[in-house]
């Protein structure tokens, strides 16, 4: 294994979390046992690759829905090992869209932007009640993060939706400058060079939507994470997003904090429903 980077201690969590095995074996039981309790509908497709499918947890008289987008660098997880924040939602009468992506290096990250993108259009218009539209929350976290931030980005009257679709968006730990990944061991799959990490640089760009922003990331993580929000938050001044540091989490943890019934990320994403 090659000696790590100075930017892989800032941006491999795994380099500095001693019990990330017992984390994702956590997550991967509680994914289980929600998936067993709430019996969502699952692999409903969006498009032709294999991996562009996802589920839907529908609330009982729901009034809105939160759309949560995995992490996992844009090289692995799925939909499945992150179900366990829909316990978070259901409850409150959110219903929870989870949708997989393409991964790298299969794909470059624009062709995961894209997955996404029509992945959102096709759940509006094919998955959601009308209720469930007028308030979706966009949600992901890490890799995930990047791409909920992105829907800020998105024309989405090519994909006939309405002006604005989104209501709120709650980015945790997101990466949107890609240009440290270079300098990273992850580069190996991401194969990123500096011309595409210059067009995917969401910092460099502005945002086309409106909607509520909250970026959140966990006290614990590295000063890089943290600065990626802070630069984020001020280039989308006029957004007025809202910048969180979550108590005592880290890049794996901050995800409970949104999973959680009444979490302080669970009621900040709950209230951006109910405006």
């Amino acid at each position: 294994m090659a000696t790590p980077t100075p930017f892989d201690f800032e941006y491999l969590p795994s380099l500095s979390i001693e019990n990330t095995d017992e984390i994702f074996e956590s997550w991967n039981a509680r994914s289980a046992a929600t998936q067993a309790g709430l019996l969502p509908q699952t692999d409903i497709r969006y498009g032709t690759h294999p991996r562009e499918v996802m589920d839907y947890y529908r609330a009982p008289q729901a009034r809105g829905c939160v759309v949560f987008i995995h992490g996992g660098y844009w090289l692995g997880f799925s939909k499945f090992e992150t179900s366990f924040v829909a316990d978070g939602f259901v409850g409150q009468g959110l219903s929870v869209v989870m949708p997989s992506y393409p991964l790298c290096p299969d794909v470059k990250i624009a062709d995961i932007r894209q997955s996404c993108a029509k992945a959102f259009a096709h759940l509006y218009w094919h998955v959601l009640g009308p209720a469930e539209r007028e308030a979706i929350v966009v949600s992901g976290h890490s890799a995930g993060g990047y791409l909920a931030a992105t829907c800020m980005l998105e024309d989405w009257a090519t994909r006939a939706l309405p002006e604005n679709p989104v209501k709120g968006v709650v980015s945790l730990s997101g990466v949107f400058d890609v240009s440290p990944l270079i300098e990273t061991s992850l580069n190996a799959k991401l194969k990123l060079d500096e011309a595409q990490a210059k067009s995917l640089n969401l910092i460099a760009s502005r945002p086309r939507n409106k909607a509520d922003l909250i970026l959140a990331v966990g006290e614990r993580e590295s000063s890089e994470f943290h600065r990626q929000s802070t630069d984020l938050g001020q280039s989308w001044a006029t957004l007025s997003p809202r910048l969180v540091d979550v108590p005592a989490a880290n890049h794996f943890t901050i995800v409970d904090s949104l999973a959680t019934e009444g979490g302080f990320l669970n009621r900040l994403a709950v209230a951006l429903a109910g405006r």
